[in-house]
């Protein structure tokens, strides 16, 4: 798999005090290797096996980084891009600590099947493992898609979203107009920051005062605790 590079995305966070990791998961880049995360065929397509072993690499990642002087330890703001995205929704399955929020961009697994725009690979195998992630992840997460995304539409996107929530996960969904020639790049161009930007800047800041608001409350009683 060809190495990804997301300029603008990567530049939308670093402008806004963020260190920025893109993790090459196995068998991408110069990794070497097989693309071990890609389990089955198109019929027999494993998406809830393959998004745990992509979310393995991004874990290690997120150990790693944050045992560093120059990121926090704590509110790890995880970003994937289509089968990237797919990961992130597995990794919020596991509730990290230092994880404070999901950020999906037009996520998903098995989208062109056979070559076809708007097909999937075992599509109902996909909104299984939607379920089997949402049932046991609590951590924010907000849905970033547009209208005329060839790999996963609308209706894709919300199928999975439904699953997501009917397992007791949390979704914030936004579908936005039509972008001028596929809507699955919609962080590959700068311009696009006027599409999303608002939105996910209103949705990290919200979540963030609301971790520090339990933090300092946790924090509190704790100290009323010890007075006793």
């Amino acid at each position: 798999m060809s190495l990804p590079v997301y300029y603008w995305l990567s530049r939308w966070f670093i402008e806004r005090g963020y260190v920025v990791i893109i993790p090459q998961r196995r068998g991408h880049g110069a990794t070497g290797g097989d693309l071990v995360e890609s389990v089955g065929t198109c019929e027999t397509a494993d998406h809830y096996s393959s998004g745990e072993t992509a979310a393995d690499d991004i874990a290690s990642t997120i150990d790693f980084m944050t045992r560093q002087d120059f990121v926090s330890s704590r509110d790890v703001v995880v970003v994937g891009i289509s089968t990237g995205a797919w990961a992130s929704l597995a990794l919020a399955s596991r509730n990290l600590p230092t994880v404070g929020s999901i950020v999906n961009f037009a996520g998903g697994r098995g989208g062109h099947a056979y070559g076809r725009a708007n097909a999937i690979c075992n599509f109902d195998g996909l909104r299984a493992a939607s379920y089997l992630y949402g049932k046991s992840a609590r951590h924010p997460s907000i849905w970033l898609y547009a209208e005329n995304d060839s790999y996963f539409g609308p209706e894709v996107a919300r199928a999975l979203a439904a699953e997501w929530r009917r397992a007791g996960g949390k979704v914030e969904m936004h579908i936005f107009p039509p972008l001028e020639k596929d809507g699955h790049t919609i962080v590959d161009d700068g311009a696009n920051w006027n599409l999303w930007g608002a939105v996910l800047q209103e949705f990290l800041d919200r979540h963030r005062i609301d971790r520090e608001t339990e933090t300092a409350s946790r924090e509190e009683a704790l100290s009323g605790d010890s007075t006793r």
